[in-house]
């Protein structure tokens, strides 16, 4: 599996404890990434809602999707290699990932 921008896969979370500790991340890095063909920047995918979570509604997938409502949570960011990628579950259109990686540089600055 080779992910780009806009995928959501699931890999290992490294902030769970216990034995399911598989989320679902969308892949936000470009091509400008120095790994880009190894190790991505992926933004958390959770069904818990919080104050500044940004829903992963129907209409920002292009193909694919999630079994539950979901929600994308921009300050929750993780470096998944290629090999710690278990599957791949969709991808959402470019729109989105532009606004999710507007509120992660916000964040930022």
């Amino acid at each position: 599996m080779q992910p780009e921008r806009g995928d959501v896969v699931r890999s290992s979370d490294p902030f769970k404890l216990g034995e399911d500790r598989q989320r679902p991340w969308l892949i936000a890095n470009n091509s400008s990434h120095p790994f880009d063909d190894e190790q991505f920047l992926g933004v958390a995918i959770s069904t818990k809602e919080y104050e500044d979570s940004m829903p992963l509604s129907s209409d920002v997938w292009e193909v694919g999707g999630v079994p539950r409502e979901s929600f994308v949570s921009p300050w929750a960011v993780h470096s998944p290699r290629i090999e710690d990628l278990a599957a791949w579950q969709g991808r959402v259109t470019g729109e989105f990932v532009d606004t999710v990686v507007d509120e992660i540089e916000t964040s930022l600055r």
